[in-house]
């Protein structure tokens, strides 16, 4: 199960988001609240750090292959949520499923949001 895909139509909306791991062992923004097929890239702003999704759908440092275990580069590494509803992450190296360096994403239907299918 992967958080990532892309679907014609859709993602000509899409935007793309930054969320920052931090050498004070936070997130910024600590939860972010985002469309259906928008892209969310995280960056490596100090530190020993890397994101992983709580479900394990992703796991990101350097990149999201194969250098996915904590590291100290500069890296930054961009996903495409395509599945709506919340995703928790944290970095394993300052936190857990439940505590410590932690951060959510909330993604929502646009649908919902506008009162209307812009597409119709």
């Amino acid at each position: 199960m992967l958080a990532t895909g892309i679907v014609a139509g859709s993602t000509a909306e899409a935007r793309t988001f930054e969320v920052v791991a931090n050498p004070d062992m936070t997130f910024t923004p600590a939860t972010l609240v985002i469309y259906q097929y928008d892209r969310v890239v995280f960056r490596n702003g100090g530190g020993l750090h890397n994101v992983v999704a709580d479900d394990n759908r992703f796991r990101c440092s350097v990149n999201c292959n194969t250098n996915t275990a904590p590291s100290s580069q500069p890296w930054s590494s961009g996903l495409q949520f395509t599945r709506l509803g919340d995703v928790g992450y944290y970095c394993e190296q300052h936190g857990d499923t439940g505590s410590g360096m932690r951060g959510l994403i909330r993604v929502i239907d646009r649908v919902f949001v506008d009162g209307f299918d812009a597409g119709s």
